[in-house]
């Protein structure tokens, strides 16, 4: 039973690995920003975008009806996107499958490096599944967990793992 799930760990970190998250360029590319409405208060150090709106940088794309942005002593501290659903996709380093995601809400904290994606939260790469209520990706310490939200209806973490192709295919 131990070594199901330590085998069950090794293939997951395979699948959502840190370095499968992003390709390494995407940071040193500009940042595009479409919406129809836009909103920046100074005061309240908040940038909002509104009505199908669009970040692309690099590889990475979000989609989303709201996005949020968070600073504070002039750094983006929290990004927080909201949609019916909110859609990301990056393309990881390598010959690596796209990386997909959607959930009702994201929130990106960059002081810790961490996206947490609630309201049925789901990832996708090489063909395989991970969705629950919750899901939160640290890609500093590169941990995933999935989980019920607290307080609500819980939905059970449920992952499809497809079969590794043989190099004989």
């Amino acid at each position: 039973m131990r070594l199901n799930k330590l085998l069950f760990v090794l293939i997951l970190c395979g699948y959502f690995s840190a370095q499968s998250f992003a390709l390494s360029t995407d940071k040193d590319q500009p940042v595009e920003v479409e919406a129809d409405n836009f909103t920046l208060d100074d005061a309240k150090k908040l940038t909002t975008y509104s009505g199908d709106v669009i970040i692309t940088q690099g590889s990475m794309r979000i989609e989303a009806d709201k996005i949020s942005i968070h600073n504070s002593s002039g750094k983006t501290d929290k990004v927080v996107a909201n949609g019916r659903p909110v859609k990301f996709q990056q393309q990881p380093d390598g010959n690596q499958a796209l990386v997909r995601g959607e959930a009702s809400q994201f929130n990106y904290l960059l002081s810790k490096d961490t996206l947490v994606m609630t309201g049925n939260a789901t990832l996708w790469q090489k063909g395989s599944k991970f969705s629950s209520d919750r899901i939160e990706y640290d890609s500093k310490r590169s941990i995933i967990k999935g989980g019920a939200q607290k307080g609500g209806n819980s939905k059970r973490v449920k992952i499809i793992l497809q079969p590794s192709k043989s190099k004989a295919e």
